[in-house]
Formats: structure tokens, C-alpha cells, sequence
């Protein structure tokens, strides 16, 4: 599936659904997220969705189109190619973050306390067939 198509953010969806590591760690979750691909490498314009969390479930996936207004708990913003990295499991989220590769904003405290869920997260973006730019 090509990366950043609604098809691919579907499975994208599923994939957190389908992951009971998932739904164990992040079974009192609740925030939704918006991720922010920036131009970079063969991406020429800014992508962003959105992903709706809810204690162990993905309860919803959207392309935002651009000019669109949503106001989720966390936005993580950052470059297509360090996108990639994290999906080829090159890059660690966490230390994406901490280094400055991703953006995030919302309560990083709350955040702290998922990491496992976060990271269940990427483990389940890596599951999905990906054909990159």
C-alpha cells in the first residue's frame, strides 16, 4: 500500500486494533493525535492525520485535508524521511523526540506514563505493507 494514502492509514487503523500488546498497554488511554509529515526527500507538500485513541482502540483514522481545523490532545509533526525511519524501525520514536527529529506537543507527562503504548503503536505502523515515496 502506498504510504500516506487513505487505504494505507486504514490499515494503519487495523493494525493498532489488531494489536492486543496494544489495547493491554493503553486499556486507560484516551487522547486522540494528529501526525504531521513535513515536506522532505520525495514528499513536496505537507500530510497530516488523524488517529482517534480510546482505551485500547483506535476508534477512527482520517486524512486532514489541508486548511482543515482539528484540535487533538497530542500533534507529532516532523520531516517524510524521519517518518520512513521510524517505520523501517531505523529511528525510535522516543529518542526522535528527545533529539528534536519529531515535534511534539500535549502533556509530555501524561505522554511519559504510555510509552509502551506509544511504542506498541510503531510496532503496529511496521505490521502494515508500506510502499514508500
Amino acid at each position: 500500500m502506498k504510504i500516506l494514502t487513505i487505504e494505507w492509514l486504514e490499515a494503519f487503523g487495523d493494525a493498532i486494533n489488531n494489536n492486543p500488546a496494544y489495547k493491554d498497554s493503553a486499556s486507560w488511554w484516551e487522547g486522540d493525535m494528529l501526525c504531521v509529515i513535513e515536506p522532505s526527500g520525495p514528499l513536496d507538500h505537507e500530510v497530516r492525520f488523524y488517529l482517534g485513541l480510546y482505551h485500547g482502540e483506535c476508534t477512527g483514522v482520517k486524512l486532514v485535508e489541508p486548511g482543515e481545523e482539528v484540535k487533538p490532545e497530542f500533534t507529532l509533526a516532523g520531516p517524510y524521511d524521519n517518518w520512513v525511519k521510524i517505520a523501517k524501525n531505523q529511528l525510535d520514536t522516543i529518542q526522535a523526540v528527545m533529539s528534536g527529529k519529531l515535534r511534539l506537543e500535549g502533556n509530555l507527562a501524561k505522554l511519559m506514563r504510555a510509552t509502551r503504548a506509544a511504542q506498541e503503536i510503531v510496532n503496529s505502523l511496521q505490521k502494515v505493507p508500506t510502499e514508500f515515496l
